[in-house]
């Protein structure tokens, strides 16, 4: 008698294996979310009898990739690095994967829309709070969609990125600010530095042993001295791999940008791939 294999595993291990088609991706345009005005800009304003001031809101786009079939589906909101979207080709590839899981996913873009290239100098840097208004704002539209559980969002970011979906899930930060909240989130190569390790759902932290970018060490020391308290929060780390580890376009050709060493590995790669994945089906089931 054959065993019985879920048709969730199927799928997960069908897109870790196989070499993901390009899928058509509908790009769509939302507002980075905006939180109500506080106390005291009430106060002032019925004070001095003077309109309630509007919160501040940038115009967005992004990729959309969904599922074929009828229904609704979980879906994941992804950030991008310091340096911006990637080739259209490596988005469409990653919608793809994720789209064969039976996940939508949407790309956001915080760069273009505010005119910026490349950010990773300062003199073209986007605030972090704006990205983390930017995440929410994604998590809001892709909410409003008829075929998307609005329940079962998750946040994935990539380097800075990354920074930006543990910003988004730290209690008592900017999530307070916010009524609809992600599932779960998964950081690929963060900074670690800087953050307690509370989170307020399920995380995962994806880093390479020899990144040089940001530090594999920072997150050890992490978590070493976080709390406990919160959500689970999970730290794996890939021997032998670098900053950028999972990028496909530096596949026999590492680099060294801006003073740090790039390499695409393939075993971290997949082992992170499987590690999401496995993240997402605790998160959402199935």
């Amino acid at each position: 008698m054959r065993p019985w294999i879920a048709p969730s595993l199927v799928a997960a291990v069908l897109a870790l294996l196989l070499p993901a088609l390009p899928a058509a991706a509908e790009t769509v345009h939302f507002r980075s979310a905006t939180v109500p005005p506080t106390p005291l800009q009430l106060r002032l304003a019925k004070e001095q009898a003077h309109p309630v001031p509007e919160p501040l809101s940038t115009k967005l786009s992004g990729e959309l990739y969904r599922p074929a079939d009828d229904g609704r589906f979980p879906a994941v909101v992804a950030l991008h690095g310091c340096g911006g979207p990637g080739l259209r080709e490596r988005e469409d590839a990653l919608g793809a994967r994720f789209t064969a899981l039976g996940y939508a996913l949407l790309i956001a873009d915080s760069f273009g829309p505010r005119g910026v290239t490349n950010g990773c100098s300062h003199d073209y840097w986007v605030r972090p709070a704006d990205r983390v208004a930017d995440a929410y704002g994604a998590l809001a539209y892709l909410a409003r969609l008829p075929f998307v559980d609005a329940d079962r969002i998750a946040l994935l970011g990539f380097s800075q990125g990354a920074d930006v979906a543990l910003s988004a899930v730290t209690p008592g930060g900017d999530e307070s600010l916010f009524d609809r909240h992600f599932h779960t989130a998964i950081a690929y190569y963060p900074t670690c530095a800087g953050f307690n390790g509370t989170v307020s759902v399920p995380t995962a932290i994806l880093i390479g042993e020899l990144d040089d970018w940001t530090p594999a060490a920072a997150c050890q020391k992490m978590m070493a001295r976080r709390s406990r308290e919160g959500a689970p929060l999970r730290l794996v780390i890939y021997p032998g791999a670098y900053h950028a580890f999972n990028a496909v376009t530096l596949r026999n050709r590492p680099m060294t940008y801006m003073g740090h060493h790039l390499e695409y590995n393939e075993a971290a790669d997949r082992a992170a791939w499987a590690e999401m994945v496995a993240a997402l089906r605790r998160a959402f089931g199935g």
